[in-house]
């Protein structure tokens, strides 16, 4: 069982979609990592990758959605902002010296199968009927 990417989750912006598409990737590596029980050493890739991948892109999509003046900026940048203390707080439980146990790995999955569920398929398919509807890809390519 894994997360697929469906074209009914693209909001309509190449770079953030193909994003979107990188942590579905990432998120299945690990599903599979851990159905064959290397969940633990792939865990930290995980993090490593989610570090990066959570800077560039709500860099990305924050500063579209105020360039596009999105009305749930504020509540979206917040959503945002809870994503990095939850894996951050998974990283501070993890330790130098022990390899991840099977609760982190628990933790990891729910938190990114939440985030998949709620935030891309809600929040940022709601940002997406904001640049349809506002004409915002018919006023930025006119500038």
């Amino acid at each position: 069982m894994g997360v697929y990417w469906r074209k009914e989750l693209e909001i309509g912006v190449i770079e953030i979609d193909k994003q979107h598409q990188s942590l579905v990737e990432a998120f299945n590596s690990f599903l599979l990592a851990c159905r064959n029980g290397k969940g633990s050493s792939e865990l930290l890739e995980l993090l490593k990758f989610l570090d990066s991948y959570a800077i560039q892109h709500f860099t990305t999509e924050e500063t579209i959605q105020k360039a596009s003046s999105y009305p749930e900026y504020e509540s979206h940048r917040l959503q945002h902002l809870g994503f990095m203390k939850k894996i951050n707080d998974l990283k501070s439980q993890l330790t130098s010296n022990d390899p991840p146990q099977i609760n982190h790995l628990i933790a990891a999955n729910t938190v990114l199968l939440d985030w998949f569920i709620k935030h891309i398929s809600g929040s940022d398919s709601h940002f997406g009927r904001h640049l349809l509807e506002t004409n915002y890809f018919a006023e930025s390519d006119a500038q």
